[in-house]
């Protein structure tokens, strides 16, 4: 009696993990990247825009290269926003969604900086190429930018002691 209890636990177990498995790939399957938390611009091609975010302005324009969309441009830090001892750059990537009407993520890339000086009258430049699969519904387009920076007050090598000062912030798409 004892070995006919292990073997329906051990028969049921299985059936456990895969019923867990398949509601997990469902669930995952009715997700979507979602940027409707962040502020956006209508996309418009071969026009100057500029995206005001909590930490980062975005300056910048795009074009269309066969089925690529490029954006290229200039995050300045937010005046204020971040502290002006926040001069080396630690830790920093940049990302930009191309979203539709219902803050769907269409397209993204993404681009990651070596640790480097802040020039905060200067800035980071940038380039992103988008090729969306799809265009979504017939509504308008949407750029979104993402961010995440760790910032210290100078150049922070491996193997030296912990910074002193660090300012780390973050934004991004989020799956719904």
């Amino acid at each position: 009696m004892m070995t006919t209890v292990k073997y329906k636990e051990t028969n049921m177990r299985p059936r456990l993990i895969l019923s867990l498995a398949v509601a997990c790939l469902l669930i995952a399957g009715c997700a979507h990247l979602s940027v409707v938390h962040l502020d956006k611009n209508p996309w418009t091609l071969g026009q100057q825009e500029t995206l005001v975010m909590r930490y980062w302005e975005f300056s910048y324009s795009s074009r269309l290269e066969e089925n690529t969309l490029i954006i290229s441009g200039t995050a300045k830090p937010v005046a204020g926003a971040i502290p002006e001892w926040a001069t080396w750059i630690q830790d920093l990537w940049m990302q930009i969604y191309l979203s539709d009407d219902q803050s769907r993520v269409l397209a993204k890339d993404l681009r990651l900086y070596l640790p480097t000086g802040l020039d905060h009258e200067k800035g980071v430049p940038f380039e992103f190429h988008l090729t969306p699969e799809s265009l979504g519904s017939s509504g308008p387009l949407y750029i979104s930018f993402g961010y995440r920076m760790e910032l210290t007050a100078e150049k922070n090598t491996l193997g030296a002691g912990a910074p002193g000062k660090v300012f780390f912030a973050s934004q991004g798409a989020l799956f719904q």
